[in-house]
């Protein structure tokens, strides 16, 4: 390897460490384009779909195995920092994968609100049942009894002695005595 080479070397693996472009022109005394070109240079291959395959199944399994520690960790004593990693590292992982939801989506909460809201009918049941849980024990005890039988087995009942409600009025279908 000629000195260029190992210059080249040098500014890659630096570049790949961390350092930027600008600080390593300074240093070894060329231009930002001429280190783009010497980085362009020594990492020639093309990124195609397969080579994007392969760099995404690379970077699931360290981030796989990176995790299993931390994971173990976290779960095993309960460690906040550990199980924190865990989850970023979980989110790094569906980014890269594609399964990560967007992150526009939104909840209507108006509507979620709307729709645990009673209805009408419900209000008014519940207004009307409150009314009779309040009665007297005698006739919650009779209305019970009324919703247990039905509408028509009670006025059965009402009319099987002479047709008439207990104040006179008539009950059920018969037309009322008029000759009185």
């Amino acid at each position: 390897m000629d000195q260029d080479d190992e210059r080249d070397e040098a500014i890659v693996e630096a570049k790949i460490a961390g350092t930027s472009t600008r600080a390593l022109a300074k240093q070894y005394g060329c231009t930002s384009r001429d280190i783009e070109r010497m980085i362009d240079a020594k990492l020639d291959y093309e990124l195609d779909n397969r080579q994007r395959l392969r760099l995404v199944k690379v970077s699931t399994e360290r981030i796989l195995s990176l995790m299993k520690p931390f994971y173990e960790k976290a779960v095993k004593d309960k460690d906040v920092a550990a199980g924190t990693l865990c989850c970023k590292l979980e989110e790094r992982l569906s980014l890269l994968l594609g399964t990560d939801a967007p992150t526009n989506q939104r909840i209507d909460v108006y509507q979620v609100e709307a729709q645990q809201q009673p209805t009408q009918y419900e209000r008014i049941r519940d207004a009307i049942m409150r009314v009779v849980n309040e009665a007297p024990p005698a006739q919650r005890a009779v209305i019970k009894k009324m919703e247990e039988l039905g509408p028509e087995k009670v006025l059965e009942l009402i009319n099987a002695g002479n047709g008439q409600a207990p104040d006179g009025q008539v009950t059920g279908t018969e037309e009322p005595d008029r000759s009185k």
